[in-house]
């Protein structure tokens, strides 16, 4: 008996040291696909093949890095990223399998100008394809990179994805609009539809899901022939045109970035801001030629900050004329937060007029703090055209017509107001605002003369305008109330501080140069 079990042991032993062998020589042998099966972006190609992938499977496997809105740069600390970097390629075994083909294709979102969103998939394109490029050296001639502007292919997939309601009325418009080279007229049209109120849901549900750059990556096992050679190969070249879920055309021709001619021999691209939308915080643009110097390494590219801070302040109130009185300007200003995008933005506002014209007995002292919140109409951080605010304000003040009327008091009150701001100069930093307002404003004062009211002697002194008894008086004790409108604005605004763009900070300067190296992924 003892025997018999002792020989069962020894054939389990036997058969598991059996299996492990066969597993482990399974494994040997094709080790390498095995462990990149997981990876769908990672394709493994004999060695006399080449990369093959259709448009639709791009799409569907590639690697996502995504990108948050107005930015290139990349984020090395993206689970994509580390996963690539920190788990796939120390396991590539450069003995068996060799780099052999990456393609990165960048996309932007529909909002803001064309020409930016175009910036921004090539500037995503190029900064993914030169990180990876860094860990796995790709051979150029059988890699590439490109950019998507303003994916409205991958939108109508995600829509049609999420069975959402509003997708046949979309791809209508798309299909309109987009075989046409009208991007711009597509956006209006969206922007107008319901409001704007299915602007805003693409904005929120779909937008962030399409600033990406998309990754996939060949590799090519290694078969040892003597005397092989893979001169004269040519990889993969992504088909001009349509991207996954729509049949749209090949990027309009019609829109591109103007190289502004200098008497240096050097081009300088000078972008100006886009019918008035502000421009996002770029460092990198699109770039067609080079300089005609060739011993010259870099190129300076002129890029323009987004504000962070405006001046403003009412004309009304600075040449303010008391009707059938005196001129009485009342200096007056009011700095307003532009954040980096949205609708919304903060203001605090002061008037302080303080003149006296004392051989006159007339008085115009006031110290009035106002707090607006304010919402643009037009999003994307363009703080341009029609909004609407909501404010709150207190005030002191001591105002003096004759000898016999006076007042002197304190308020509050609150608001809704409407107005336009526009552009006036080519530049971008001056604007002009006209603004109505109404609300609830509600005083308590005491009225005053000159002279003392009750012996009408003329001392040098102002009094109180009461004639009862001292013991009796109560300072504050008359109150006036107002529903109507308390604002009216012509305004001058200037830009004064920007948000810098290739370094933290602010700074009083509208733009800066940026020295882009000549022969970097811009230029392929």
């Amino acid at each position: 008996m003892m025997q018999m079990v002792r020989g069962h042991r020894l054939f389990i032993l036997l058969t598991l040291i059996f299996l492990a062998i066969s597993v482990s020589t399974f494994s040997q042998s094709d080790s390498t696909i095995t462990r990149f099966d997981k990876y769908p972006y990672i394709f493994i190609i004999d060695e006399d093949k080449e990369p093959n992938i259709s448009e639709d499977e791009f799409y569907r496997v590639a690697l996502k890095v995504v990108f948050p809105v107005d930015v290139f740069w990349l984020d090395s600390s993206q689970e994509p990223i580390r996963e690539l970097i920190q788990d796939i390629i120390p396991r590539i075994n450069t003995d068996s399998i060799q780099p052999y083909s990456m393609m990165v294709r960048g996309a932007s979102s529909p909002e803001g100008p064309y020409r930016w969103n175009l910036t921004l998939g090539e500037e995503r394109a190029a900064h993914t394809f030169n990180y990876i490029n860094r860990h796995l050296e790709f051979p150029e001639e059988h890699s590439w990179h490109d950019a998507r502007p303003e994916d409205y292919g991958q939108l109508l997939a995600l829509m049609e994805e999420a069975k959402d309601p509003s997708y046949r009325l979309v791809k209508s418009l798309v299909d309109k609009y987009y075989k046409a080279g009208m991007t711009k007229q597509l956006k209006a049209h969206l922007m107008r539809i319901d409001g704007g109120r299915l602007w805003r849901r693409l904005f929120k549900k779909y937008y962030h899901k399409i600033r990406v750059a998309r990754v996939v990556l060949f590799f090519k096992k290694k078969v040892p022939q003597a005397g092989s050679s893979q001169s004269g190969l040519t990889g993969y070249t992504p088909a001009e045109g349509v991207p996954i879920g729509t049949d749209l055309p090949a990027t309009p021709d019609s829109i591109a970035i103007e190289i502004l001619p200098e008497e240096s021999l050097l081009p300088k691209i000078d972008i100006e801001s886009f019918q008035g939308i502000a421009l996002p915080d770029l460092i990198g643009v699109n770039i067609s030629q080079e300089p005609s110097d060739a011993d010259v390494p870099y190129i300076p590219v002129r890029l323009y900050r987004r504000h962070i801070l405006g001046i403003r302040t009412n004309l009304l109130y600075d040449f303010f004329y008391l009707p059938g009185h005196y001129w009485a300007p009342s200096p007056n200003v009011q700095l307003e937060y532009y954040p980096r995008g949205g609708h919304i933005t903060a203001n605090l506002g002061f008037t302080g007029p303080y003149w006296h014209h004392w051989n006159r007995y007339q008085f115009w002292q006031i110290r009035d703090y106002v707090l607006e919140g304010r919402y643009y109409l037009k999003g994307q951080g363009q703080f341009i055209g029609p909004y609407a605010s909501a404010y709150a304000h207190v005030n002191k003040y001591g105002i003096g017509l004759s000898k016999t009327k006076g007042w002197q008091g304190e308020g509050y009150g609150a608001g809704l107001l409407i107005g336009y701001t526009t552009h006036i100069s080519r530049n971008h930093r001056w604007r002009l605002e006209f603004s109505l307002g109404a609300g609830y404003y509600q005083t308590r004062y005491d009225p005053y003369v000159y002279g003392n009211p009750k012996s009408t002697v003329e001392d040098g002194l102002y009094y109180y305008d009461y004639l009862g008894k001292k013991e009796n008086f109560k300072k504050r004790n008359h109150v006036f109330t107002w529903f109507g409108p308390t604002n009216l604005g012509i305004h001058l605004t200037y830009d004064l501080l920007y948000r810098r763009i290739q370094k933290k900070g602010v700074s009083f300067n509208r733009s800066e140069l940026f020295q882009r190296e000549k022969g970097g992924a811009h230029d392929r």
